[in-house]
C-alpha cells in the first residue's frame, strides 16, 4: 500500500494495555518510516476525518503487529519512563530577549503582507540553500508610519496541513485584526517535485535534519522585523500538533530565548529509541506556556494526552508559569467559544499572549491574583503546584 494510503487509514489508536504509553504508537511512527523508505513522504488527513467508531480491539491488534515488527528491527534500548519531579522556582532570569537574527542571504526581499491569508503569501522567499513558503497576516491597522510596536506570532500548522488551513480553522485574520498583532505562518517544506520533505511535516524525529527549519526561522524573524514594527519583547508561538512537536523541540533549544510565551496544541514529550526524542532541556527563559490537549482521545499516531500531560509537568517542574486545558475533542482543534460577538473563537489564546510579554518572573502571571480572564474555557486551569506557590 503506498505510504500516504496508510497514513490516510490509521485510525485513532485505543487506549493501550501497556503502562508505557507513548511505546505503541510512537513505535507505529517507526513502522511507518521503516515501510516508507524510498518513497513518497508520509501524508494525512486532518485529524477531524478520522473515524473514531472503528473497533477498539481491532485497531489494537494492528498495532501491536507494527509495534513487534519495529521493535524486532530497531530494538529497544530504554523504557520511556517519566522523570521523578522535582520542582525548582529560579530567582534569576532574562528580562529581556537576545537581539533578532540576520538574514541568511544578505539583503532581505520585499516581503508580501496584507490583512488576509491570499494578500500575505510569500511563494518564493529565499532562506539558506532553499526558497520557502509562508504567510504574513498585517492587520489593516497597521499604519506604516507609525511609531507603535507590534506584538508578533509565529504559528505552525499540523500534519500533512498548509498556512491556508491553519489562518482559516484557526481564526487567524480575524484575532490578528482584534488583538493587532502581526502573525507569521509558515509552510511545511518540499522537494522540488512537490513532495514533503519531512516525513511528519515539521523535522522533530532523530531522523530528521532540523538546520534548514530552524534557519527559516531565522530569516522570517530577521526579515519581518527589518519591514515591519515588531516590539521584540512580544514574539510569541504557537504549534498544533505535527507543529507543536516541532515547537516543543525549539522549546528545548536556544530558540526558547526568543519566545515571550507559547501556546502548545496536542503537542508535548516522549522518547522511543531510533526514532523520537523530545525531552524537556531547561532554558534560562522561564516563558508562560499554554498547554491545551484533547483528553483520553488525544491520539494521532502519538499519544498526545501522556505526551501533553508530561510537558506540562516539565514546565511547571522547571518554573514556567502553565496554564493546562484539557477538552474532550480528541485530536482536533479545541472546541472554543467566542466570548463577546466582536471576539473570535480563539480569544482566550491571544489574550494568553498579550498578557504575558517577555521578562517576567519565573512561575508568575496577572492570572495568579485576577484568575483566568472572563470567556476562559472551563476545561483550562492553572496546576495546583503553580496556585500554592
Amino acid at each position: 500500500m503506498p505510504c500516504g494510503a496508510i497514513a490516510a487509514n490509521i485510525p485513532a489508536i485505543a487506549p493501550m494495555e501497556k503502562p508505557l504509553a507513548l511505546r505503541r504508537p510512537l513505535f507505529l511512527m517507526l513502522a511507518l518510516v521503516g515501510a516508507c523508505e524510498g518513497t513518497a513522504p508520509v501524508t494525512a488527513g486532518d485529524a477531524g476525518a478520522i473515524d473514531a467508531t472503528k473497533d477498539a480491539a481491532e485497531e489494537d491488534a494492528a498495532v501491536d503487529v507494527a509495534v513487534d515488527a519495529a521493535e524486532e528491527d530497531a530494538g529497544v534500548a530504554e523504557l520511556d519512563v517519566p522523570p521523578d519531579r522535582v520542582r525548582v522556582v529560579p530567582t534569576t532570569w532574562p528580562p529581556s530577549p537576545p537581539p533578532m537574527p540576520t538574514y541568511s542571504r544578505g539583503a532581505c526581499p520585499t516581503l508580501r503582507a496584507g490583512p488576509g491569508a491570499a494578500a500575505g503569501l510569500n511563494a518564493d522567499f529565499p532562506t539558506g540553500a532553499a526558497r520557502r513558503q509562508f504567510r504574513l497576516i498585517v492587520p489593516a491597522s497597521y499604519d506604516p508610519a507609525g511609531a507603535e510596536r507590534w506584538p508578533l506570532l509565529v504559528a505552525w500548522h499540523w500534519l500533512a496541513g498548509d498556512s491556508g488551513q491553519l489562518v482559516r480553522e484557526g481564526d487567524i485574520e480575524a484575532a490578528a485584526a482584534r488583538y493587532r498583532m502581526i502573525v507569521v505562518v509558515p509552510d511545511q517544506q518540499r522537494e522540488a517535485d512537490g513532495r514533503a520533505s519531512n516525513y511528519f511535516t515539521w523535522p522533530f524525529i532523530l531522523s530528521s535534519r532540523p538546520e534548514a527549519e530552524r534557519i527559516f526561522l531565522d530569516d522570517m524573524l530577521a526579515c519581518v522585523t527589518a519591514q515591519y514594527r515588531v516590539d521584540p519583547a512580544r514574539v510569541h508561538a504557537m504549534g498544533v500538533s505535527a507543529g507543536a512537536l516541532w515547537l516543543t523541540s525549539l522549546l528545548s533549544t536556544q530558540y526558547a530565548q526568543r519566545f515571550a510565551s507559547v501556546a502548545i496544541l496536542s503537542g508535548g514529550l516522549g522518547y522511543v529509541p531510533n526514532v523520537l526524542r523530545l525531552e524537556y532541556e531547561p532554558q534560562p527563559n522561564k516563558f508562560p506556556a499554554l498547554v491545551v490537549w484533547g483528553g483520553p482521545s488525544d491520539r494521532l499516531l502519538v499519544d498526545f494526552d501522556d505526551a501533553s500531560r508530561r510537558l506540562r509537568d516539565a514546565l511547571v517542574d522547571d518554573g514556567h508559569f502553565v496554564i493546562a486545558c484539557t477538552h474532550d475533542r480528541g485530536h482536533a482543534l479545541p472546541p472554543l467559544v467566542a466570548p463577546a460577538p466582536d471576539e473570535p473563537r480563539s480569544a482566550f489564546v491571544w489574550r494568553f499572549f498579550l498578557d504575558h510579554p517577555y521578562g517576567r518572573a519565573p512561575a508568575t502571571s496577572p492570572y495568579l491574583a485576577a484568575g483566568l480572564p472572563p470567556g476562559a474555557p472551563s476545561w483550562c486551569g492553572i496546576p495546583p503546584e503553580i496556585r500554592g506557590r
